[in-house]
């Protein structure tokens, strides 16, 4: 018997693969249909929105600072650093080493994420 990863597991599994560039073990624990922002996304849009991340931040780093769980739910509080060497959500690049803080709220069933919402800061410079 397989064991089911609690939300909170699976919100940090996702981010350390991701980090570690293995987006194949990240994508493994999103269900195949999810939301994202309130939007349908199936797999390939998460696959595509991480590697547009990475484009326009090659060594990002996200620390989770804090996680609540509430059955399905997890609520975390989050630290993302890197560089902003390209566009990165809009922003055109500006070469400089960021720090911004964020939360997000993901849902999780069978060990998979459903829904993801997120706020974070505006990169330094940005709109």
């Amino acid at each position: 018997m397989t064991e089911v990863l609690r939300p909170a597991a699976v919100a940090r599994a996702i981010i350390a693969a991701r980090d570690s560039d293995d987006l194949d073990t990240s994508l493994r624990f999103i269900a195949p249909e999810s939301l994202d922002q309130g939007v349908r996304a199936g797999r390939d849009d998460w696959r595509r929105k991480w590697e547009a991340m990475r484009a326009g931040c090659p060594d990002m780093e996200v620390v989770t600072e804090h996680s609540v769980e509430n059955g399905e739910w997890v609520a975390n509080r989050y630290t993302i650093r890197g560089t902003h060497t390209g566009d990165f959500f809009g922003q055109p690049p500006t070469g400089e080493r960021f720090e911004i803080h964020g939360l997000d709220m993901v849902r999780v069933r069978d060990g998979q994420l459903v829904e993801h919402w997120a706020f974070a800061e505006p990169l330094p410079g940005g709109r």
